[in-house]
């Protein structure tokens, strides 16, 4: 990923701030620049066309803490563009993985296609070094042509003097990740952070704060956990998740790889370890915790942003589930939790939740949906005649999750043989 302006030569204004930023922006994703545009009707390559890139710039400015905190949240180019022609780039954060993608399109209101297609997947320090030079050479533009007291110098400033200091970048990260922003924060809304802060840290305290962004009294949630590590270990504790191994390392095992492949791995590694039968079904939460040792297991009072709590001290994992009217969904979340477990990199807290992109929740949800419903399996029943139903039946899955593992069936296959 690369960003580059070339400025335009004349016609600046002094003190214009838009006139001062104009220029042919190109943004490569892979090879290929897709600010590249085409006339009305999809005719060749039309001469590039000059914006100012100006909005574009303080927009990203602005959104630096959502971009970086908050998971599984698509950030568009075109909500920056200012009026001006920008292709419609999407941006979005797993907590390992930045990806950035363009969806071709005719830009409304002038008659230009941009007919470009593109995906990349790069590290976080990549991302941000294409950003931040692009936000440095756009603050060096407007300041040769006398500018120096923008909305983007003031936000850009606010920025790099966080990203200086680690505890103020993870506070602010914090807050991108609740959908606030650090510079204009509630005293209650600190004290939410701090608090969270205090119980999680890392890609697990952003997970949760993004997954309760949307929730009136996400205090309560907080609390709900505390109560919850005060059950009996009868109730929650889950002895065989330690006979499982955790071997996960920080981020991807295999380069070039998405959180899911793990998953999936994971799965099949813990099935061997549990010596669990390729044929042996669960169905039920009852099912399932009396196999991970635990007969007297026992659900918590739901509770608002999360499906679980994994609770993990002293070399041994609690399960904390809290108790949903949808059996199947209920299983499957139990089996999240022990994907988190065991599939993860360690840490004291994390929970489970609705999140499908983030790194933790992508690679728990792959691992919950092979280990409950192994895809040889799947595709040996659907060789037998059964339908999506009667299968999403037998291994006490939604339908859904059936239909998932036989579209990701090459993926899981390419994942275990890594």
């Amino acid at each position: 990923m690369r960003l580059s302006v070339d400025w335009d030569k004349g016609g600046r204004t002094l003190g214009d701030i838009d006139v001062l930023a104009v220029g042919v922006l190109r943004f490569f994703i892979g090879n290929t620049n897709v600010c590249e545009s085409r006339t009305g009707g999809g005719g060749p390559i039309s001469d590039p066309i000059p914006v100012s890139v100006y909005p574009l710039a303080e927009g990203l400015a602005m959104d630096w803490w959502s971009l970086f905190g908050s998971r599984d949240v698509p950030h568009r180019l075109i909500a920056y563009r200012g009026g001006y022609a920008l292709p419609d780039v999407h941006l979005r954060f797993d907590g390992f993985d930045f990806e950035v993608a363009c969806l071709s399109g005719r830009h409304g209101n002038r008659p230009v296609d941009f007919s470009s297609d593109a995906v990349e997947r790069v590290g976080r320090a990549e991302a941000e070094s294409a950003l931040g030079d692009f936000l440095d050479d756009t603050v060096a533009r407007i300041e040769a042509g006398g500018a120096r007291e923008s909305g983007l110098h003031v936000q850009w400033g606010l920025v790099q003097a966080s990203r200086a200091d680690p505890e103020k970048a993870a506070f602010c990260e914090a807050a991108g990740a609740f959908g606030i922003d650090p510079y204009g924060i509630s005293d209650a809304d600190t004290a939410f952070l701090e608090r969270s802060g205090a119980l999680f840290e890392g890609e697990p305290l952003a997970e949760l704060l993004t997954g309760l962004r949307s929730i009136p009294q996400p205090g309560d949630t907080l609390d709900w956990m505390l109560e919850a590590e005060q059950r009996p270990p009868g109730r929650c504790l889950l002895p065989a998740i330690g006979d499982m191994g955790n071997g996960a390392p920080d981020g991807h095992a295999v380069a070039g790889e998405g959180p899911s492949a793990r998953g999936y791995r994971w799965a099949r590694k813990a099935r061997r370890a549990l010596g669990v039968a390729q044929n042996e079904r669960f169905r039920s939460v009852r099912a399932l915790a009396r196999r991970l040792g635990t007969p007297g297991f026992l659900q918590a009072p739901p509770t608002a942003g999360i499906r679980a709590l994994v609770d993990s001290r002293d070399g041994e994992t609690r399960v904390h589930l809290g108790r949903a009217n949808n059996p199947r969904g209920n299983l499957f979340h139990l089996a999240c939790a022990v994907g988190e477990a065991v599939a993860n990199p360690p840490a004291r807290r994390a929970a489970v939740n609705d999140l499908h992109g983030a790194s933790r929740q992508a690679c728990a949800r792959a691992f919950a949906a092979e280990f409950l419903a192994p895809v040889d399996e799947i595709l040996s029943m659907r060789g037998d005649g059964h339908d999506v139903h009667s299968i999403a039946k037998e291994f006490g899955v939604l339908t859904g999750t059936v239909e998932r593992q036989e579209a990701n069936a090459d993926l899981i296959r390419r994942a275990c043989a890594a």
